[in-house]
């Protein structure tokens, strides 16, 4: 029996708390109420009608058993029953939308889309990349948590390579903030060749303050293939870029010069069979990288280990695929891949699925979230018309145990990624008002670029020419019930 001190203190997680305030509880009991509601959660796994244990700490019962592996895999007890009690209805609704609806401006038709987007380290900002070469730089208002306009800028030109007899375009393809906050704001950009790094800031001049955006660093000349992927180093000193190739390790104050890390290039060309197609840094080691290829392989290098990371120190790839013949390199390349925020897991998107990898353990991923299921019979429809071939991207949430993704249909998908069989969440998105009808596979609506801020369920998309933001809120009964009990 517990002791009479441990039983006059209560704790209160009541399941028909709403969501947002359930939260709060959780994170501001003391350390010893922790500990013990630690202990409670493993003995209700083992005894499953161990009530008295639970109504001592003033606890009801909760109406499932605790997983050892998935308690132990998100860090403690905490983020576990603020994820397992989360109350099923909050839901996603419709936030905000950007972009401009011009009928007269369809010139060219592609040129305003969005392709890339990124939210800060803090989430205060939101970057917005275009097929112009233009930057938009939203800002996160502190009354109703929309995003405005704060500055908007040219990166890149339009340029013509003379040694290939071709022209590199100024869409932005890949934005990236840099993770340490300063008195001033980072960011860098990239085009198929060129990556630019950003420094914004306001000035204040007859007390106006206006934001002033100037180019800090040009690097070019390091890549023959078209970059696809950079990445800040946690040590705050330097960051890498790839392309089919190769990867290339940059210092921040340096731009005329890069150290290769990884080159895939045969000796003979005809020999080649797989391309990088993703790269990133750990985001707390310093001397560790990963990256994808078109086979669905991913890499790990150590850097305390080679200076060249064609070493591997592990390699992880799925045994079995379900596809094959024709389409099996096409729907198991990887198109995106990323670190999950605390560096313990890795997820990697293909065509067809979401594979959450544990960075110790390369034989299998420990989790495939399958949503694409239904494309697999129109494979050679997609082939036809190139869609086979688009890039989806995909985002961690804030405490690591969900992912998004998007697809066709401007359709995006939030996944659970505790439990054996993930909840998948399937939305739309739409205008205000506007209810899409159309239950046939449109694979020329599609959200490629999408990213979750880093502190709250807020989700940023964008579809051609339109971005939205989604975001997780209580329905009206719960607010209700937040109100009263505050």
């Amino acid at each position: 029996m517990m002791s009479q001190q441990h039983k006059s203190e209560k704790v209160p997680l009541l399941l028909d708390l709403p969501n947002l305030v359930l939260r709060r509880i959780l994170f501001f009991l003391d350390p010893q109420a922790l500990s013990r509601m630690a202990c409670s959660c493993r003995k209700l796994n083992e005894e499953t009608k161990n009530d008295e244990l639970w109504k001592s700490f003033g606890v009801q019962v909760l109406p499932f058993k605790i997983d050892e592996k998935e308690f132990e895999r998100v860090k403690g007890w905490k983020n576990f029953c603020a994820y397992m009690i989360e109350d099923k209805k909050s839901t996603w609704e419709f936030s905000q939308m950007f972009g401009e609806d011009d009928p007269e401006d369809e010139i060219e038709e592609d040129v305003n889309w969005i392709s890339a987007l990124s939210f800060d380290v803090t989430g205060g900002y939101l970057a917005v990349g275009y097929n112009c070469g233009q930057v938009v730089v939203l800002k996160q208002q502190d009354e109703d948590n929309t995003y405005q306009l704060y500055t908007e800028f040219k990166s890149h030109e339009s340029e013509f390579d003379f040694l290939t007899s071709m022209e590199i375009e100024e869409k932005i393809n890949l934005i990236r903030w840099y993770p340490f906050s300063g008195n001033a704001e980072f960011l860098m950009t990239c085009n198929d060749k060129t990556i630019k790094l950003f420094k914004m800031f306001e000035k204040v001049s007859s007390q106006k303050a206006d934001v002033q955006v100037t180019n800090k660093q040009v690097y070019e000349g390091a890549h023959a293939y078209n970059i696809n992927s950079i990445s800040f180093n946690s040590d705050g000193e330097t960051f890498i870029s790839a392309d089919d190739l190769r990867i290339n390790l940059w210092n921040l104050h340096i731009n005329n010069e890069a150290f290769g890390l990884v080159d895939i290039k045969p000796e003979n060309i005809d020999d080649l069979t797989e391309v990088i197609t993703s790269a990133s840094f750990h985001p707390n080691s310093c001397n560790l990288l990963a990256y994808s290829t078109s086979k669905g392989v991913i890499r790990m290098g150590d850097l305390r280990d080679h200076a060249l990371c064609d070493a591997y120190s592990k390699v992880f790839e799925e045994p079995d695929n379900e596809i094959g013949g024709f389409f099996q390199e096409l729907v198991t390349t990887i198109s995106d891949l990323k670190f999950s925020r605390d560096g313990r897991y890795m997820v990697s998107r293909d065509y067809l699925t979401m594979k959450v990898w544990d960075i110790r353990f390369e034989a299998r991923p420990i989790k495939t979230i399958k949503f694409h299921d239904y494309l697999i019979s129109k494979l050679c429809d997609l082939y036809e018309n190139d869609s086979i071939f688009d890039k989806f991207e995909c985002s961690w949430n804030q405490n690591s145990l969900q992912l998004l993704t998007g697809s066709y249909n401007n359709n995006f998908y939030i996944c659970d990624v505790v439990g054996e069989k993930p909840d998948i969440k399937a939305l739309r998105c739409s205008r205000p008002g506007h209810s899409p009808t159309n239950t046939r596979l449109d694979a020329s609506q599609k959200v490629l670029h999408v990213d979750w801020h880093p502190r709250a369920n807020l989700v940023a998309l964008g579809a051609k020419d339109f971005g939205y933001l989604y975001q997780k809120r209580p329905t009206a009964h719960q607010r209700e019930s937040e109100y009263c009990l505050l």
